[in-house]
């Protein structure tokens, strides 16, 4: 469990830095959902194992780039949408906004600060294909030579606007998207809406000191 927790965080931040990578050949020729995914790996990938003398990425020093790029490619509104349930068209538009950011703040801040701790280098990625089903995608990879043999990764992606965006990532049969929905399924069990997101506020707020 330990394993796949951690997998799951370098396997987010790969998909985040291979659209980061990507982007300008993407607004220039719209791609499929398998080129979206494919285009940038291998430098996201490069980026990881390419570290400075201190042996660190630090990636927070690139904070608001990185995210203003990746929203472009990322559809943190359904991702966020998705994970809250049943309980996001209860919410009033101000509220399911201030979600959202706090959600994708929380993916960023938790992702980054496990990544840039990050040593293993003999990770490559398969690109085993894609599904197509009208606006949805899901693009089908593996992540191999990582400790313990290799690790199925699916990408969800919808076609918005135009453009192929990521809403969930399953790893090893765990989607990013139920995670979050038991964990937040939990918390609204036993507290309010608002109580959740002061939980996220606080939660944001201390990785952000932490830097």
């Amino acid at each position: 469990m330990v394993r796949r927790d951690f997998l799951s965080r370098i396997v987010v931040m790969v998909a985040m830095f291979s659209l980061l990578l990507s982007a300008p050949a993407l607004a220039a020729d719209a791609q499929g959902p398998l080129q979206v995914i494919q285009s940038g790996t291998e430098k996201a990938m490069a980026i990881i194992h390419d570290r400075k003398p201190d042996g660190k990425l630090h990636l927070r020093e690139r904070r608001n780039e990185i995210l203003q790029i990746v929203d472009q490619y990322f559809d943190f509104e359904e991702m966020a949408r998705r994970s809250l349930g049943a309980g996001w068209k209860s919410q009033p538009a101000q509220k399911q906004e201030t979600f959202v950011k706090l959600f994708k703040d929380l993916l960023f801040n938790t992702y980054v600060d496990r990544v840039e701790n990050y040593t293993a280098t003999n990770e490559k990625v398969v690109f085993d294909g894609q599904k197509l089903d009208g606006d949805y995608a899901v693009v089908n990879t593996r992540v191999t030579g990582y400790k313990g043999g290799d690790v199925d990764v699916f990408y969800s992606l919808r076609l918005k606007n135009g453009q192929w965006k990521v809403y969930d990532v399953v790893i090893a049969g765990v989607s990013l998207v139920n995670n979050y929905r038991s964990q937040f399924s939990s918390i609204l069990a036993k507290e309010s809406f608002d109580d959740l997101l002061k939980t996220m506020n606080e939660k944001v707020s201390a990785l952000n000191k932490s830097v």
